[in-house]
This record gives C-alpha cells, structure tokens and sequence, in this order.
C-alpha cells in the first residue's frame, strides 16, 4: 500500500529529475474516474459527451448521405453513418491501447479486446445494412460502439470508497511518466539505428537506453501499486467489499 505522502514525494522527484516528462505529454483515457461500479451522476458524463458528439454526428451525416447519395434509403443511410463512426472508432482505439499498455498494465488486462469486440460491431452492422434492416439491432450496434469506442477509455471506474481527488491525479501522473518513458526508450532505439557499431555515440545511447527501461520498469511497477493501493482488483473484490 503505498501513501498519499509516498506518492506526492516520489512525483515530485521524478519531477525534478525528468520535468519534460509532464510537458505536452497526454494520456487520452481515463479523464474521468469514478467509485465502484456506478458513481451517481458521473457515470453519466461521458455517456451525454457521447451523445452530444457522435449522434449528432451520425444524424448529420446521414442527412449528408442520403442527400447526395440518393440511392440510399433512410435507413441505409443513418447505417453507414454509424459505420463510419464505428470506423473512426476503430482507427484511434490502438493508439490509445498502446498508451494504455505502456503505462497501466492493470487497465491494459480490461480494455486490451476492444479492437476485437469493434472489429465485430462492424461486421454485424455490415450485415445489418446489407441483408438484415434491423433498426433494432442497428441502435443496439449503436450503444455499444459508443461504449467499447469512447465511454470505456473516457472512464475509469472501481475505484475505492475512500479514493479522493489528489490520489487520482498522483496516480494519472504516474501513468504520464510511465508513457513518456516508453517513448524515450523508442527515441533512443532510432536514433541508435544510425550510429556505427562499437561508436562512443552507440555506446552512450545504449547505456541511456538501459537507464530508460529500468525506469519504465520501476514506473510500471509503482503504477500497479498505486492501483491496487486505490483500485478493486476486480468486480468479485469490489462485490465482497459492500458485503
């Protein structure tokens, strides 16, 4: 279990010793996290964002569709848009799984199928558009591109009753760092790349590249332990503590 003071003391040395790591360095989930498996009103924040942004999106370009694209019946039409959203789902998602791998392995476990279960939203709503013409299973394939594709990587949710502001923001900095570090790491690997065998220049990237991993390492261990200072391991963890 690691302390509020702990973890206060140790980003602020990593904060002196690396300050360009929390410069222009952003994590693109988890912006809201929340108690337990449902926490009151917040858990309807990133649902109203995802339907102030992408059904009003669907919504406009299916007017676009089926204006310029007359072939297209209305229903046809409002199913492509949720195609192309589902698509644009499917481009950003590894991105942000690769951030979410290389800073928080606990989280990386829950979300690492998510390009699978899109990869089938899209091939059912496929088949709906072409043979089907379910407008029930289309809203369906609707929900749940929008949970798996934005909801789920916006929130974060089971942690701890006692789990206040300050220890989110300890543990999402951690996991800034923890990224960042990543990232020298394939920095250094590239630039090595293009230095001759045996070089100074090699030899010097090669040792920072060391010092990098064993910080990734260390950051990615600590991570884990901030997680389970703060977090439910799982929904059976979380279950038993309101028993």
């Amino acid at each position: 279990m690691i302390s509020n003071k702990q973890a206060a003391l140790f980003l602020q040395q990593m904060r002196e010793q690396y300050p360009s790591a929390f410069k222009r360095n952003y994590l693109f989930y988890s912006m809201i996290k929340t108690k337990g498996i449902l926490d009151e009103l917040k858990e309807l924040i990133p649902w109203l964002l995802a339907a102030m942004i992408f059904v009003s999106f669907s919504m406009s370009l299916s007017h676009f569709i089926a204006l310029y694209f007359p072939q297209f019946d209305l229903f046809r039409a409002h199913g492509i848009a949720v195609l192309i959203i589902l698509l644009i789902f499917m481009l950003y998602t590894p991105l942000v799984i690769k951030q979410i791998k290389h800073s928080s392995n606990s989280l990386y476990q829950q979300l690492r199928h998510t390009p699978l279960k899109l990869a089938i939203l899209i091939i059912i709503q496929t088949v709906n558009i072409a043979y089907l013409e379910s407008l029930v299973l289309q809203i369906i394939v609707f929900f749940f591109a929008l949970s798996f594709g934005f909801v789920r990587f916006y929130k974060e949710n089971m942690f701890r009753k006692n789990t206040q502001n300050e220890h989110y923001f300890y543990l999402q900095e951690t996991r800034r760092i923890c990224f960042w570090s990543y990232k020298q790491i394939l920095k250094i690997k590239f630039k090595t790349m293009f230095k001759a065998k045996n070089s100074k220049a090699r030899q010097l990237l090669e040792q920072q590249e060391k010092q990098f991993i064993d910080l990734y390492i260390q950051l990615i261990r600590y991570e884990n332990e901030l997680c389970k200072t703060h977090k439910h391991l799982d929904v059976e963890t979380y279950l038993d503590s309101l028993m």
